[in-house]
């Protein structure tokens, strides 16, 4: 402390060029910090703004992109199905049937399926081709590695119509469940005062958590009725969509209630009855059916096994005399 006082005392007041240089820098150091520190925040609410107008750019290419995929898509279905409906009309409908049974009510998905079928088996055909060369003993003949990629092929060209098979199974378990309900909440509307047309579109909605594929067969039957396509009609149509012969015999029941002027609540409710009498029929006819099916698992799985614990400790016993 003592030489620093000592310091400033030797300084003469005539030397204030050294103070001048000093002030002079610390101000220019002072504006040379803001002015970086602005210029910092600018480049940043710059970027920040260009960052801001990319991303409506980024954000229309990223549509753009999906609407163009969508595009050839949709053209690929499109040729696809004219090709196929042009060698085989019979059988597109009748796929084209199929699929609006599994839930799939878009025009362009005969299309879509057909590419489906052949991605499988192109995939299938070349996925057997390398597993055949990278795996394939040496031992193997040129007919064996090709009948293998034929057999792979054609699995994949019939796996997705057993894949179908499957959901219009599952779907037709689901409207044969859902139908005696709808058929109670008609009756229920019927009750009270609403028309056919308004208590089908009420029970549509209505329907929609539980069974939403019947929910959407029944709002295009709702649909159908505001086109001004007749009751009947739209029923029938109903009919082929689900394939089951319970909503044939519905629109078999209207017709004959309005022909012969009977009441529309009583038919309905006998015609429930007799649809829930007949789904406790068939889960009484599986159930009598499983202890057959048990036993063939049975023998198999379970009867070789209680045959090995009753015989191999005689065995040990015997080999150990």
């Amino acid at each position: 402390m003592e030489e620093f006082i000592v310091f400033l005392a030797s300084l003469r007041p005539t030397s204030l060029m050294p103070v001048a240089l000093l002030l002079l820098a610390g101000g220019g150091l002072a504006v040379g910090w803001s002015t970086l520190a602005a210029r910092g925040e600018q480049n940043d609410v710059k970027r920040r703004l260009k960052v801001e107008a990319q991303l409506p750019a980024a954000a229309a290419t990223e549509p753009a992109k999906k609407k163009n995929v969508d595009a050839v898509r949709e053209k690929a279905a499109k040729t696809a199905h004219e090709f196929y409906a042009k060698s085989d009309p019979e059988n597109v409908a009748r796929l084209r049937l199929k699929l609006i049974q599994a839930g799939y009510m878009d025009p362009g998905a005969v299309g879509t399926f057909f590419l489906i079928r052949f991605g499988c088996f192109f995939l299938g055909a070349v996925g057997a081709f390398l597993v055949n060369n990278w795996m394939a003993s040496a031992e193997a003949t040129t007919f064996s590695r090709w009948s293998f990629v034929i057999i792979a092929g054609a699995i994949g060209y019939f796996l997705p119509g057993l894949a179908l098979g499957q959901l219009i199974k599952g779907k037709m378990r689901e409207y044969r469940n859902g139908f005696p309900d709808f058929m109670d909440l008609m009756i229920v509307c019927s009750d009270a005062g609403m028309a056919m047309e308004a208590g089908i579109e009420r029970v549509s909605k209505e329907l929609a958590t539980t069974y939403p594929s019947l929910s959407q067969n029944l709002q295009l039957v709702s649909l159908e009725l505001r086109a001004g396509r007749s009751l009947d009609d739209a029923l029938k149509s109903l009919a082929d969509r689900l394939s089951l012969d319970e909503v044939r015999s519905f629109a078999t029941l209207l017709q004959q209630s309005k022909e012969l002027g009977t009441s529309l609540s009583g038919a309905l409710r006998v015609f429930s009855d007799e649809m829930r009498h007949k789904r406790m029929s068939l889960a009484e006819e599986k159930a009598h059916a499983l202890p057959a099916k048990m036993s063939v698992p049975v023998t198999v799985c379970i009867l070789p096994v209680v045959l090995m614990v009753a015989i191999i400790p005689i065995i040990v016993k015997m080999t150990a005399e």
